[in-house]
Formats: structure tokens, sequence, C-alpha cells
């Protein structure tokens, strides 16, 4: 099993050098954002893909990134939904490892806002 610290080395290592602008950019649209740990004997783009995609989400942007230990991969995935729940608790039923995630929280509550008072305001009718 892999420490955090190690993760974070490996997540710093990934944004350092040119690679830095471009990663930071992925990781700040309104998309969601998720890295998995995933060994390499595991790694199936088809099922990961299948996944995201029962939760009717797709991927925009995938990128890899070997591990030093060679026996396993960061995957980052970029999605087009802004509440990835669902295909957390996905990855979680399939047992890969979710690592990160990122979701424009605020968002949602506003949704989950909008629609109580559409619901308080249908009651009162």
């Amino acid at each position: 099993m892999q420490s955090k610290e190690f993760i974070k080395k490996q997540l710093s290592s990934l944004v350092s050098g040119s690679n830095s602008k471009e990663y930071m950019e992925f990781a700040a649209n309104d998309l969601s954002l998720i890295i998995l740990d995933v060994a390499i004997m595991d790694y199936t783009l088809s099922e990961i893909a299948r996944l995201v995609e029962d939760n009717n989400a797709r991927i925009v942007r995938l990128e890899t990134l070997p591990l030093e230990d060679g026996i396993s991969l960061l995957v980052s995935l970029k999605v087009d939904v802004i509440d990835i729940s669902p295909v957390l608790r996905s990855f979680e039923r399939y047992s890969y490892n979710v690592i990160y995630y990122f979701m424009r929280e605020g968002e949602m509550n506003e949704t989950y806002e909008d629609r109580l008072k559409e619901l308080m305001h249908y009651l009162d009718i």
C-alpha cells in the first residue's frame, strides 16, 4: 500500500517543470477531477470508461503517470459532470483506490436549494 507522502511526492513531480501550467489548467476548470491509484496489471481503460459513462458522465481528459514503484499508475480523469458522487461510489464498488477528487460543491448546493424552493412552492399550492 502506498503512503500519502509517496502519493503527494508523485503528484508534485507531475506538476513540476513544463507540465505544471497544463496540469493546473486541467484541475481548475468547472469540470470535476478524479485521481485513481491503479495497479498496472488491473488497469483497463475500457472498464474505467464504462464506470464513468454508466453514471451519465463523460471523460473529457485522461492522463496516466507511472509511479516509481513500477507496479501502479496514477490515472487522472476529468469528467463533464459537477456531482461525481455516483462515479466515486462506482469506483469504490469495483475496488478502485480513489486518492483525490474535486467537484464544485457550491454549485451542487445551489441546485439542491433551488429544488427545495420549488418543492416548498409546490407544497404551498
